[in-house]
């Protein structure tokens, strides 16, 4: 498994899959959509609808893939630290 599912978090690949998912859903509106479209700009659409859901199966194997190293091998997980943001009179760099 490579070892570069465990730079992402979880939510990240979610979002980049809904990301690339509006992108199809508003490719595939232009692509298929009742607009006229010269046969070159057809072509680019075709184009650019392959390669989203080229990205998207990429996204949903890689997500299938986090989340079963994740079951099955959970220690081997990098977890990153959590951003603790601290406001008003819990900041370090104040007197009280």
């Amino acid at each position: 498994m490579a070892r570069t599912l465990t730079t992402e978090t979880l939510g990240a690949l979610i979002d980049k899959l809904s990301i690339v998912n509006l992108k199809l859903w508003h490719c595939q509106e232009l692509l298929y959509g009742s607009s006229e479209h010269s046969p070159d700009e057809h072509a680019r659409l075709e184009e650019k609808n392959a390669s989203l859901l080229q990205q998207r199966a990429r996204l949903i194997e890689t997500i299938d893939r986090w989340i079963e190293l994740a079951i099955t091998d959970p220690t081997d997980m990098v977890i990153t630290s959590p951003q603790n943001k601290m406001y008003g009179r819990f900041r370090t760099d104040l007197e009280l």
